[in-house]
């Protein structure tokens, strides 16, 4: 349970720092410092779970199962907060950006993956064991998903609330590392 736990505060408390602290955002924005944690480890769990893993670590199928969770969550806190105007910079008077439909799309996408992963795991003879698969390609996805979202505010380290890179940076790299790893892990079968 501790792996599964440990993250999330991990990346919570980061959040906190940065934007609470560091920004100084009020309470109000207590659902959008959530939502950066949530969606954080989500990134996080699914790379985990395309990983192989020693025995000591909860089954990779757990990972995968809370990793499209928490996308859920994340995705439904994400659509509370757009009807909340706290994503000015996706939008303009035309409708959303033509940045904030990419980041629309592979967010679905992402989901969409990840969704017929969770099919074959759980429903095991109902679905095909090839959808297993899915969750990597969810995961190459998903790992454009922060970029795009926060590329524009990495290469500015004096802006940065308290100096701590954003969690997009943060997120995007933890994702190449993590399939740098699986790149040597399979290299290595």
């Amino acid at each position: 349970m501790k792996y599964f736990i440990a993250p999330f505060i991990l990346f919570y408390l980061y959040a906190i720092v940065r934007y609470h602290l560091g920004k100084g955002l009020d309470n109000s924005y207590f659902l959008f410092v959530f939502n950066k944690a949530i969606a954080w480890t989500s990134s996080f769990y699914l790379g985990i779970s395309i990983l192989t893993l020693p025995n000591k670590f909860p089954a990779k199928k757990q990972y995968g199962l809370s990793a499209f969770a928490l996308g859920i969550i994340h995705i439904t806190v994400t659509l509370i907060l757009t009807f909340s105007d706290y994503y000015p910079e996706f939008y303009n008077k035309n409708g959303i950006t033509q940045m904030g439909v990419s980041i629309l799309i592979t967010g679905l996408l992402s989901i969409s993956l990840m969704f017929l992963a969770f099919l074959a795991s759980l429903f095991p003879g109902r679905f095909p064991k090839i959808w297993l698969h899915c969750g990597f390609f969810a995961f190459l996805i998903n790992m454009f998903h922060p970029a795009l979202i926060g590329f524009q505010n990495w290469f500015s380290p004096f802006k940065w609330p308290l100096y701590l890179p954003p969690i997009t940076l943060l997120a995007s790299l933890i994702s190449v590392a993590i399939f740098y790893l699986r790149w040597k892990q399979k290299k290595g079968d």
